[in-house]
């Protein structure tokens, strides 16, 4: 009979770990393994009362959720043969043995899907935890294109088959979690959300999650994600746009010669612009962020932009070179590298963007 695994990190958990583990262990089809993440004192004596039901390994010191989740995955794919998958579960007590059922009901169903349980963010969940997934699940949903439900879900349940994936991701604290969605997403895995009953014991106050640092983490990963796959293509396109700008502008500067030289150096800005930047506009759209928008909106929102950025531009030189007094060509060069990340965010998420098309809960 195969098994699955019920992976449990624990860093200075409550009794409630006790409780889960008991009622885990009437089930024959399951087998749990706890990771102590260098749970001080008192965490470790809540941890002896369960170790001899569990496959029990530790770490010396904190290493984070990422790293103790890392860890057991590596310990089944070693160790443990004929397994369906890996359910993770927290080990403060939001997640009911009835839950973890769901979950491992729904694997075996389909050993293909990443299974996460969601949980329903009502007005008496604690407003910490329901702003800040909320806030997470919409970046999440602009910058992938994807809608998840819980983006902070703790309950998941993974097949044996994506174990080594697993592994392989980067992170060892909270940033794992959201490291793992963007890495299904990349894979194209489909994504099963199963309900789950929402539970926050003392308004999640034994809960390790740090508001602060651990958001910082998470956020640098997704911008990390926003900048990792276009961001040389889009470099490429804009050395393509400015050499096609100043070969042009020498160009129509030499065409409109015998005109004044104001005349003649304005007409060359103005359509050498405006062939760089249509061209420019057409490898962004077709090759750099590959849209699926219609044309016309994808042109109109990206001169939109194009003027905006013009403004931009000459607001951020004048507040550095008159008004901070910075050298003229200092001024330029920290106005264009602000002008180059605005410009590349506003085109990946927002004109060029991608479009859910998938129902909500699974994805192609």
């Amino acid at each position: 009979m195969k098994k699955t695994i019920i992976l449990i990190p624990a860093y200075n958990p409550t009794k409630d770990l006790i409780t889960l583990v008991h009622k885990l262990k009437e089930n024959e089809e399951l087998d749990i393994i706890v990771v102590d993440d260098g749970s001080n004192e008192e965490g470790k004596a809540i941890l002896n009362q369960i170790k001899n039901d569990v496959i029990f390994l530790s770490h010396k010191i904190n290493l984070g959720k990422g790293a103790a989740l890392k860890t057991g995955f590596r310990y089944v794919n070693e160790n443990l043969k004929d397994v369906v998958g890996v359910i993770t579960a927290d080990a403060d007590g939001q997640h009911s043995y009835k839950d973890i059922l769901k979950i491992s009901k729904s694997m075996k169903e389909n050993s293909k899907n990443i299974i996460l349980g969601v949980r329903e963010f009502s007005n008496s969940i604690p407003k910490k935890s329901k702003y800040g997934n909320n806030i997470t699940k919409f970046v999440f949903k602009i910058i992938t294109g994807r809608y998840i439900s819980d983006t902070q879900t703790g309950l998941r349940g993974i097949p044996s088959t994506y174990l080594e994936d697993m592994i392989n991701i980067y992170g060892n604290r909270y940033e794992y979690e959201i490291n793992m969605l963007l890495y299904i997403i990349d894979k194209k895995i489909d994504i099963d959300e199963i309900k789950i009953k929402t539970i926050y014991i003392n308004q999640n106050e034994v809960s390790s999650f740090n508001p602060f640092k651990d958001s910082i983490k998470i956020y640098n990963q997704l911008l990390k994600y926003v900048f990792k796959k276009e961001s040389v293509k889009y470099v490429l396109s804009s050395i393509l746009a400015f050499i096609i700008d100043f070969v042009l502008l020498i160009l129509f500067s030499k065409i409109t010669n015998k005109l004044n030289n104001e005349l003649s150096l304005f007409l060359s800005v103005i359509f050498s612009r405006i062939i760089s930047s249509f061209i420019n506009f057409n490898i962004n759209r077709s090759i750099v962020f590959k849209s699926e928008n219609k044309y016309l909106k994808d042109f109109i929102n990206y001169y939109i932009l194009a003027i905006c950025i013009l403004i931009l531009n000459y607001f951020i030189i004048e507040k550095f070179y008159v008004r901070i007094n910075l050298n003229l060509f200092i001024s330029k060069f920290i106005t264009e590298i602000i002008i180059f990340i605005v410009s590349f965010l506003v085109q990946k998420l927002l004109i060029f963007c991608k479009r859910e098309r998938n129902e909500r809960g699974k994805y192609k």
